[in-house]
């Protein structure tokens, strides 16, 4: 059986879906790296930025992929939302 990472679909609640491991890691270190270097930003930044520098890496909706792996970051406390930010911003917990 395959590596994966068990995901719950962006855009609909209870619905699960799972990842490739080794997509998820570099989605995930695209996510951090930017997120370190830019600091806090939205999330259609965050994913316009993900998406530039991945676009060759990938096959499909980069987006999708983009949007699981923010949302496994979330609640596994790796990254977080700017509480009381408007537009709501995302950065690196901690």
């Amino acid at each position: 059986m395959e590596d994966s990472v068990t995901t719950l679909h962006p855009y609909s609640i209870g619905r699960v879906g799972s990842l490739d491991k080794a997509e998820y890691e570099i989605v995930r270190n695209s996510i951090l790296k930017n997120l370190l270097a830019y600091g806090a930003m939205t999330s259609e930044q965050l994913g316009l930025l993900v998406e530039n520098h991945l676009k060759s890496k990938f096959e499909g909706s980069l987006y999708r992929h983009y949007a699981a792996v923010r949302q496994v970051l979330e609640f596994r406390g790796e990254i977080r939302r700017v509480p009381r930010s408007s537009p709501n911003l995302i950065e690196i917990a901690g």
